[in-house]
This record gives C-alpha cells, structure tokens and sequence, in this order.
C-alpha cells in the first residue's frame, strides 16, 4: 500500500535509523522558532547561486544513490522554489542497483553532485573535494558545528560531507518537541479494552496480556514480528546495543553483554509460550506483516514508535491501535552512537564547484532543508510557537509529496532535530511514545565512530561475525527450550570468538580513547 511503501522509505533513510533506531541519530529559525541546526545557522538565508549566460539556472548532475529514492527528477513547486533561490537545476539519476556506484568510482565517471549512504567509499581525497577546503573558498561565512565536523572527519584529516539525521545532544536538548525515532510495540485497542485494560508496566505483565489474548483469541497471533523490527524493541527493555558497546569505558562487541543475552532468551520464551509463530522469522516484507494485523491476524505489532499512527491511517476505522508508549522498566535504555546517514559528495569531476558550494550552503541553511522537506512557510506549514512545525498537508502522503516534490528534496540535508519535528504531532501515539522514551537516551556518537576500513582485517572480521550470527541466531529463537537457546547462544560465542572477536575488540579499543576524549572536549 502506499502509505507503507513511505514507510519503507523512511525507515531506510532514519534506520542509521538510528538508534534506530539510530537512531536514529540525529537551530534559530524564522519567526523565533528554537534551532534545528545550530551549526549550520550562519549559512545564511539564501543560496546565492549564479546563473548561467543568458539568465538560465546552472544544470549540475546529481546522482541518488538510493534505490527506493521516490523522486527520478528535479520537479514539481518545491524544486522550482528552491532552483529560484539558488541558480541551480540538478539533473537526477537515481541508482538502478547497489552495485552502480561503485562502479562509476572505478571508472572515474562521476557526476558533479553524489548523494549516498556510502561514507567509505565517498570519503576519499581521489574521489570527492573536502568541505573543509571548498566552502572557506567559495562561501567563508558558513560555518559547520564543530562536532558535526568531528564526526565527518576521516583519517586524512578532511570531511567530504555533512551528513544528514544527526544533531547534537545539545541540539536534542534545545528542541523539546523533536522525538528521535525509536523502537515501539503497536496493540490493538479494542483487545486491550475487552481484557478491561490491563497495567503493562514490565515485560512480565506483557506477557500476562500476551497469555490472554492466546487463550481468549486462539485464532490471533499474539505478536507479530516485523522483519525489519524483530528485537530491537525488545533490546531497548533490557539496556541492550548492538555493535560496539562501552562497559566501563572499554569496547567490548554486543555479543558479550550481558543485556544481548537476556533479550535473545527474552525473545526464545515468546516462541515457547507460543506468543509467535515460527513462520514468523520467514518474513522478508514488513509490508506483508503490516497486512496480517490489519486483517485482524494479530494483537501486537513490532515496528517503530510511529506504528500505531501507520496502521490507524491504513485501518480506515476497521481498527484502532496504541503504542505502548512507557519503557517497561528501569533496565530500559537507549545510547545513541549515530553519525549520520546520507552525505552529498562534491566529486573531483564536478564542473561548477563555486555553483554547487552555493547550492548547498542554501540547502544546509535552515531556510534551504526546511524549503525542501517541509514546503513553502505559511502556506504549507507554519511554525507553532512553541518549537514544532504544523502541516496544512498529510506529510505521509506519498502522492502529495511526489506531485509538490515536497519533503525528499529535503532529507539529505535535514538534521535529526528536523527530520524528528516532521513527526511531531500533539496527542498523536508516535508522539505519546517518543515523550516517554527521550527520557532514557543518551548520547554517544564516538562509539558510532568505530568503522574499520574497507577490506582491512578488522572489516573482514566484523563481516563474518555479522553475517554468522544472521545465520544463527534464529536457532536460539526457536529452541525448544531455555538450555538450548542457551547452547545456541554459547555456541554463537564461540563461533565469534573463533572468528577473531578479540581482535576486533582490540583495535576498536585502540580508537575508542582518543575519539571519546576529542568528543567530550568538543562537547564541555
């Protein structure tokens, strides 16, 4: 349905979510609205962009390197708005594999303008021009947030994007209505309200209304698990991370934690007391789970904190459904490691670098990215005193952002703040949830800068790790019992360790220090 192909594109562009989940990770606006982006305040309120002989815009090449992108070229209102404002009229490609791009890096045919997740392979001196080198040259007066700057700089000491859903903790901090997404469990409320609205304070009286459901709705599912979505909610209860993990300030991989491990046993008692189903973890499309609870097949539903908010839209009124909006004790908690997602290279064949500088420094101005992702102020929002935007139009509706070319034209250069305000709505359930669960997040990002190079030992050693447990882990889900879970899991350990576990955590130890002393100072 078209309201969950968004959601699948939103998931994709947050899902370094964050914290997302990364996080999910990521200010002084018109009319005294509170900063969304600090660090990008002095870039001004306009482009400045120079037109071509003869008064026409400046045409440079853009390639999306995002399959999903919804957009396959530069129209519509918003674009025209924003080429007015710059003298800039990018021509979009949208990648037609995950494959394209790097494939034009080793051929050398690249466009003027990149726009990608791949930080690795963008991040290169060979490849694209430093931001640190071209804006002092072309646009003196923007200056980047220092920390922004810290967490886009790689080995060669230069940063070749700004990327976009990050902002800082003390951003988070001065934006009270900016939620960062989250992990969330959807109910059924009408189910909820026949059980006569049981208190769900703790994973042990989720399961009680769990037992409930299977004995008075045999024909219902207690849980369903979105693929995309299987455990991190239930990771989030226990205080559990994936990646690298701080303990004490050493660096140890998720697989050690002790918090890993009682989630994964957490989510073998769900299949045991026959809460979901072993079909369940052969689900590829959350599109098809989504579906099965608005046919009426489950109760409960694994998915974002924005979940019950989708399916109300999609239910028609058929069903009504609630997130379950408190964390469920005081183990929960989040720590956001997020750097950033998409970046907008400026590559070494670029034609008109002065023309592209001034695009983006329009595009990173809180003018520019509110312009591209929000619309025109005053007819397509305005801004609520209090610190949060509020739409005169349906910003889930896919159709409505494709014909203004409203909202993705925004995202590359949004920070978390902005991309977070988008989805603030007063008395809305994605809302009621992400009140609850700001509380319990703290900050991190040094952790989020642990990334071996490509192809290097420590690389290769993460892969195999990672790609072992996909293979795994499922084993221990699906055990008969709590001893062979357990096995699994030990046997998982090992595995890992065989792999060379150790050594991963050594180098990124090694790292970790100067990172995190380099962060707090930035941040005292």
């Amino acid at each position: 349905m078209k309201r969950y192909r968004l959601a699948a594109l939103l998931a994709a562009v947050l899902l370094m979510l964050s914290s997302m989940l990364a996080a999910c990770s990521n200010g002084a606006g018109g009319n005294g609205s509170p900063a969304g982006n600090d660090s990008e305040q002095s870039a001004g309120n306009s482009g400045g962009g120079e037109a071509a002989p003869g008064g026409e815009p400046v045409e440079l090449s853009m390639f999306v390197d995002a399959t999903w992108y919804p957009f396959q070229e530069w129209a519509g209102e918003i674009p025209e708005l924003i080429t007015k404002a710059t003298g800039v009229r990018p021509k979009v490609t949208v990648a037609t594999d995950d494959k394209q791009l790097a494939l034009m890096v080793s051929s050398g045919d690249l466009p003027d303008i990149v726009v990608s997740f791949n930080f690795k392979l963008m991040s290169d001196g060979n490849v694209s021009l430093p931001y640190n080198e071209i804006f002092p040259k072309y646009a003196p007066e923007v200056k980047f947030d220092p920390v922004k700057e810290f967490v886009n700089t790689v080995s060669d000491g230069n940063y070749y994007a700004i990327r976009n859903d990050f902002s800082t903790e003390a951003e988070w901090k001065a934006n009270p209505y900016a939620h960062m997404m989250v992990p969330g469990l959807s109910m059924r409320k009408d189910i909820l309200e026949e059980l006569g609205n049981p208190e769900i304070k703790s994973l042990s009286d989720l399961d009680r209304v769990f037992a409930q459901v299977k004995e008075k709705h045999p024909e219902m599912t207690p849980l369903i698990l979105n693929p995309n979505w299987q455990r991190p909610y239930f990771d989030v209860q226990f205080g559990a991370q994936g990646g690298f993990v701080d303990q004490n300030g050493k660096i140890v991989y998720y697989l050690r934690t002790p918090e890993i491990e009682k989630s994964i046993m957490y989510m073998n008692s769900l299949y045991r007391n026959g809460y979901i189903t072993s079909e369940n973890y052969a689900y590829k499309n959350e599109t098809e789970t989504a579906q099965m609870m608005l046919a009426g097949k489950g109760f409960a539903y694994t998915w974002t904190y924005s979940g019950a908010d989708r399916l109300n839209a999609d239910a028609k009124g058929a069903y009504q459904f609630v997130q379950l909006a408190e964390p469920l004790g005081p183990d929960a908690s989040i720590t956001s490691t997020g750097t950033g997602g998409l970046g907008v290279y400026v590559t070494k064949n670029n034609k008109n670098v002065e023309a592209t500088v001034k695009f983006l420094k329009y595009m990173f101005s809180e003018e520019g990215w509110r312009l591209g992702q929000w619309g025109v102020e005053g007819k397509d929002w305005t801004w609520n005193p209090k610190g949060y935007p509020e739409f005169t139009y349906d910003p889930a509706d896919l159709e409505t952002i494709k014909k203004k070319g409203v909202y993705w034209w925004g995202v590359p250069w949004e920070t978390g703040v902005g991309m977070a305000l988008s989805s603030y709505k007063p008395g809305s359930e994605t809302t009621r949830q992400g009140e609850q669960y700001s509380k319990i997040i703290e900050y991190n990002p040094a952790i989020g800068l642990l990334n071996p190079e490509t192809d290097s030992q420590e690389q290769i050693i993460k892969t195999n790790i990672d790609n072992m447990v996909k293979t795994e882990i499922v084993k221990a889900y699906l055990a008969e019992t709590p001893e062979e879970a357990n096995k699994v899991y030990d046997e998982i350990l090992q595995k890992a360790e065989k792999i060379g576990m150790a050594k991963l955590e050594a180098w990124a130890n090694s790292q970790y220090g100067p990172l995190k002393e380099k962060y707090e100072a930035l941040t005292k």
